[in-house]
This record gives C-alpha cells, sequence and structure tokens, in this order.
C-alpha cells in the first residue's frame, strides 16, 4: 500500500512529462513487480511439495514479470529515444502475455478444481457475462471507431485484446469466486478478484486515453497497472494450501444471493442500456420497462428460494448425520465398555491383553496381571442396598484411573471384581511394587455421605511368561492367586506361587 501510495503521489504531483518524472515511475513500476515477484517466490517455497499450488503460483510469477519486463523495454526506449512500431511491436506482446498466462493460470485452476465447481453451471454464467460485456465493448468501443474509419482494422481487434481478456478473466473469476467462497481462501480469491478489476480498468481507460485524444498522458494509469500484480503478488502469499476458512465481513447468505443474482445483474444491465439507445418512450415502452425488471426479479426469488430450500434440506441432512453419528459413536463405545463404570470391557480387555502379549514376546519383556476382588461387598450391598453399592464400584474405579501408572489397562469383568493389566514390564520387582499399591489403594476408607464404608481388597497376581505361556493360563494363575489371598485372610496381595497350582 506504501508502494502504491508512493507512486500514485509521484505521477499526480511530479508527473511524467520530464525525463526524471518518466524515469522515477518507471521505476516504481519495475519496483513493485520485483515487490510482487518476491512475495509470490516465498509463497512457492512454502508449497513445494504440492505440484498443483506450485505450479500455479509459477504461472503467476511470469505473468506477473510481464510487466516488469515490459516497463523495462519501454524504459529503455525512452533512454535511447528509440520509436515504437505502431500498431503492435514485441512491448504489447509481452504485455498481452501476461493477460493470456493470467488466463492459462486461471484455466489450470479451474481444470483442477472442476470437482469442486458445477462446470456446467459454471460456464453458462460465464458465457452470459461474456456476452453482456461483449456487447457493451462492441458497442461503445468498436461502434464508434468503425464510425470514424469505416473499416474494422487489424489495429481495432489489436487494442481489443485488452478488454477482451480482461473481461473473460473478471467474469470467470466473479463467478468461482462466489462458488468456492464457502470452501476456503475466501481471502485469496477476494483479492485476486479485486487485482483483475484493477487490470480491467486500466486497460479499458488506457483505450479510451490512446484512441479518442483526451489530454491525458497514458502514464498515469501505470499505478492501477502496478496495483494488479502487487495485488496478485499478495494473494498468494496469504493463500493457505490447508483452505482454513477465512471470515469476511459478508455472511454467507448475502454471498450465495449475489452469486445467484450476479448473471441477471448483467442481463439487466444490457436491457437497459439497449432501452436507453434504441426504444422510443411510449405507453408500451414503459409497461416493457416495467414487466422485463420484475419478470428477471421473478427468476431470481425463484432461484433463491430454491437455494434456501435447498440449504434447510442440507442443513436437516446434516443434522440428522450428526445424530447418527453421535448414535453409532455411541453404541461403538457400549459394544466395549462397561455401562456402569466406562472401563473396558471383557471383549475390549481381551483384544488389549492379546496385544500387550504381543509386544512383550516381540521385545522379550513382562506382563502383569492383577486380579481384583472386594472384600465384604455382599455385606455392603445388603446393608445400603444396590445404588451405594454402584457408586462404590464406581468409587473404586475412579481411585484406580487416578493412581495407578500410565502403563496400565484397568477392566471390570462384573459384579466386584475388577482386573489391571501392567504392561511394559522389565523385572518381576516392578509387578510386586504394583500389587502391594493396589492393596494400599484400598486402605483408605471409602464413604457413603458421612459414613466410613469398611472396603478392603483381596488381589492376586501372576507375570508372562514366568509363570504362564498364554493368555488364558495367566488368567487362570492370576485368578488362583487372588483365592488364596482370601484364604490367607484378605486385604493382601498374593503373587502366583507354582505351590498353589499343585496344591
Amino acid at each position: 500500500m506504501g508502494w502504491l501510495l508512493f507512486h500514485i503521489g509521484w505521477v499526480t504531483y511530479v508527473g511524467t512529462d520530464t525525463v526524471i518524472g518518466q524515469v522515477v515511475n518507471s521505476l516504481f513500476t519495475i519496483g513493485g513487480v520485483t515487490i510482487s515477484l518476491y512475495l509470490i517466490w516465498r509463497a512457492q517455497r512454502r508449497h513445494t511439495r504440492r505440484p498443483f499450488t506450485y505450479r500455479l503460483f509459477l504461472l503467476l510469477l511470469f505473468a506477473n514479470a510481464m510487466l516488469g519486463i515490459g516497463e523495462c523495454g519501454q524504459l529503455l526506449y525512452f533512454l535511447r529515444e528509440w520509436t515504437r512500431t505502431e500498431p503492435f511491436d514485441w512491448i504489447d506482446l509481452i504485455f498481452s502475455f501476461q493477460i493470456l498466462i493470467y488466463i492459462i493460470a486461471f484455466g489450470y485452476f479451474l481444470r483442477n478444481r472442476r470437482q469442486e465447481v458445477n462446470l456446467r453451471v459454471f460456464l453458462f454464467d460465464e458465457f452470459i457475462i461474456l456476452v453482456v460485456a461483449g456487447s457493451l465493448s462492441w458497442h461503445y468501443l468498436v461502434t464508434p471507431y468503425l464510425e470514424a474509419n469505416a473499416l474494422l482494422t487489424i489495429e481495432t481487434l489489436l487494442w481489443l485484446r485488452y478488454p477482451i481478456g480482461d473481461l473473460l478473466l473478471l467474469g470467470g473469476m466473479i463467478v468461482l469466486f462466489f462458488g468456492l467462497m464457502k470452501r476456503g481462501n475466501g481471502g485469496s480469491l477476494l483479492l485476486i478478484l479485486l487485482a483483475f478489476h484493477f487490470q480491467l480498468l486500466a486497460d479499458l481507460l488506457y483505450i479510451v486515453l490512446e484512441r479518442f485524444d483526451y489530454p491525458f498522458p497514458s502514464s498515469w494509469l501505470d499505478p492501477l497497472w502496478l496495483a494488479t500484480v502487487m495485488i496478485v503478488g499478495l494473494a498468494a502469499y496469504r493463500f493457505d494450501a490447508e483452505e482454513a476458512l477465512v471470515p469476511l465481513d459478508v455472511t454467507r447468505r448475502w454471498i450465495d444471493v449475489l452469486r445467484l443474482i450476479t448473471p441477471y445483474l448483467f442481463l439487466l444491465i444490457l436491457f437497459v442500456t439497449m432501452a436507453r439507445q434504441t426504444i422510443s418512450w411510449n405507453g408500451l415502452t414503459i409497461g416493457l420497462m416495467i414487466a422485463i425488471p420484475l419478470l428477471i426479479s421473478r427468476q431470481i426469488r425463484i432461484v433463491v428460494d430454491n437455494q434456501r430450500l435447498r440449504e434447510n434440506l442440507e442443513a436437516k441432512v446434516e443434522e440428522r448425520t450428526e445424530a447418527l453419528a453421535t448414535a453409532m459413536e455411541e453404541m461403538r463405545h457400549m459394544a466395549y465398555h462397561d455401562a456402569l463404570t466406562g472401563l473396558p470391557n471383557r471383549y475390549l480387555f481381551a483384544r488389549l491383553f492379546q496385544d500387550a502379549l504381543y509386544r512383550a514376546e516381540a521385545s522379550e519383556g513382562q506382563v502383569g496381571l492383577f486380579f481384583i476382588d472386594i472384600d465384604h461387598f455382599k455385606e455392603i450391598n445388603d446393608t445400603y442396598g444396590h445404588r451405594v453399592g454402584d457408586q462404590l464400584i464406581v468409587d473404586v474405579t475412579t481411585r484406580l484411573q487416578k493412581k495407578l501408572p500410565p502403563n496400565t489397562v484397568i477392566s471390570r469383568q462384573g459384579g466386584d471384581e475388577f482386573v489391571v493389566l501392567l504392561f511394559d514390564v522389565e523385572q518381576e520387582a516392578e509387578v510386586v511394587q504394583c500389587g502391594e499399591h493396589l492393596v494400599s489403594l484400598f486402605q483408605q476408607p471409602f464413604h457413603h455421605g458421612i459414613i466410613p464404608l469398611p472396603v478392603t481388597a483381596s488381589i492376586g497376581g501372576a507375570i508372562y511368561p514366568a509363570h504362564a505361556a498364554s493368555r488364558s493360563d495367566l488368567i487362570e494363575q492370576a485368578d488362583l492367586a487372588m483365592y488364596e489371598a482370601k484364604r490367607r485372610g484378605k486385604n493382601q496381595f498374593c503373587l502366583h506361587d507354582p505351590a498353589i497350582t499343585n496344591t
């Protein structure tokens, strides 16, 4: 913005009539193009692993470079006092390449986003815009020239390459912008759309100044051309390959409505222009001028209503899809977890158990398994009721989850029985230490309100592969060790002992 403001200030207050004025004006343009090329180059470096984005930025880089090359050529001709060839020379060819490469980049972008854009609707809307814009260009640019020269020359066609190419880009960008706006990168698309507006305005003013002998030098338009390439460079620099949504100061509904009515607005502009030029004012004319806009507004209303119905249907489908996904997730959770505690159930625990054994076998490690049975649980249920018993199970679960190390898996097997899996074990002492820690977790009393509940636990443990070579055998040995702990008086941990099995 600073560079453009300085450029506009120079052209306004110093002008380009002097040698220094013309040279500095060209240097402003060349410097601005350099800034734009640097921004696009920086953007390219961020997307080297994304071939589509990288090639798109490469095309924009070449297009913007054309303005700088053409401006260098003009500066060289000015300093050497050479005369340019009319009506078309290599500098004009360079400037024309800028529009041509923009069109190629636009086509490349559209081709790679064809799955996100309804091409049939896009091309239809684009054709309406081009017909209207081409008709206006023919009426206001070509016709006056034909009236003055009585002949359509090659020179005129060469002059028309600017507005025709710009209108192709601008019409396409209008439709494309509103078509892709909801997906993301709206900020970059909006900047490119703004840049092509500057390009179209500058090219149209250039033709008017050159063809109709207005007393203004065409160099006054250089800031507009420079704004095009600098804004395109900024759009590339701001582009996010992940396509995160960019908030704009307009709502989604207004964007959709504007996208839908844009072709009709162009058609209405053509009709109003035609009416002013060819229709005499009488009762029929007035009726036609009223009926046509009403007909167009009716069509717009139908399209908007259809769009609203489609959005409502999409919203309902999305809502039901989310509800179905939530229900499926809940069912999946219920299939693998205990309803009361949320711990893994028997099925999920068996899968986790088997995975732990596979890892231990591969790494020559060990796995510890603990069976926990809450002592006196039946008495608590009989005394205080099942609701208090269920709450006790939940409190036990909470304490185990908070106090056990992260390399454990806890599962409720049913009733008052829990199973704890200790994986990534290196020494037997770790299993013994974990078993004693489990016993200590039940030393601090649980409470029903202010009433302490006398809860202890009998815990049995076994180690893979020292005590068993398979999952079922390890479960059996840990279960036997748990019953041994109960036989010895409860409230203790008992590690598997071969003598228990022999007994």
